[in-house]
């Protein structure tokens, strides 16, 4: 799929430069920046953001900058709360914003163009975030989102209905440079345990973490929230993929489905050493 320039941008060109650009536009993927040429803000992709955070601080992001990407995660099955999760070429972020029902403004497919200025980098439990404003007058620190009327001055969508393939990994791949992104896992299944159980505790609204577990050995945990409307749904007990954005608490690997179309396990359960070494010891 290809991105546009913006009208705004166009109305400042020659024809003579229109015609090289639009045949340049045509060769782009869904991940090609293009040149912003806005004499306010300069284009930072999402994993040069990224390394500006250092993981228990703040950084205030004071430069003219603004992020492209593409919607990959909402809140419309309830499993992500007040945010979505953006994604480019390079990397992916969570976007705290302080509204309900975000879906229906960015929708998964959306590409969109946020303007960081004013904004900040911090974390919570090691997962890198964009908020809006930091309180720590209860002596930790609490991060909120872009207000409501603030939206438009900070977001302007693109494009819509973008495809992102999920990145294929390997549970070695794993690792803070794949956070906010989507990825695949391949050759998976739920721990026996975890096996024919709800997703999460949806009579109490309570979260719970799920065993997935590679045939070839390692552990991520399928984080649901209790409020997922998915969440009082009984888990699949057979081996298969599993899509989803890679996040962590703290040291925990987690993947965050966006709903239960996510997950394909019907095939035959894994056998072998290496599944062996992930039966509970």
């Amino acid at each position: 799929m290809k991105i546009k320039k913006s009208l705004q941008y166009f109305f400042y060109l020659t024809p003579a430069i229109l015609v090289i650009l639009i045949s340049a536009c045509a060769k782009q993927n869904a991940y090609a920046m293009p040149n912003y040429t806005s004499t306010t803000d300069s284009l930072i992709y999402i994993n040069a953001l990224r390394k500006l955070h250092v993981t228990g601080n703040v950084e205030s992001l004071k430069r003219s900058w603004i992020i492209e990407g593409i919607v990959i995660a909402n809140d419309e099955h309830d499993n992500i709360y007040k945010s979505i999760i953006l994604q480019d070429s390079t990397g992916g972020i969570v976007v705290l914003l302080d509204g309900t029902n975000l879906y229906q403004l960015y929708p998964i497919g959306a590409g969109l163009r946020i303007r960081v200025q004013n904004l900040f980098l911090t974390d919570y439990r090691k997962m890198q975030q964009l908020a809006a404003s930091i309180d720590t007058s209860s002596g930790s620190l609490s991060a909120s989102g872009i207000p409501i009327p603030l939206f438009d001055k900070h977001i302007s969508t693109m494009k819509s209905n973008l495809k992102v393939s999920p990145l294929e990994v390997t549970y070695k791949m794993l690792s803070d440079t794949l956070q906010g992104r989507l990825i695949r896992l391949s050759n998976v299944e739920l721990a026996a345990t975890d096996t024919n159980q709800t997703y999460a505790d949806k009579k109490n609204k309570v979260g719970i973490s799920r065993s997935l577990k590679f045939c070839s050995g390692g552990t991520i945990y399928l984080r649901t929230s209790g409020y997922a409307d998915f969440a009082g749904i009984n888990t699949p007990s057979g081996n298969g993929q599993v899509v989803g954005v890679y996040s962590v608490y703290n040291s925990e690997k987690q993947l965050l489905i966006r709903d239960t179309s996510d997950i394909l396990l019907k095939g035959k359960r894994c056998t072998g050493v290496a599944w062996l070494q992930n039966l509970p010891q």
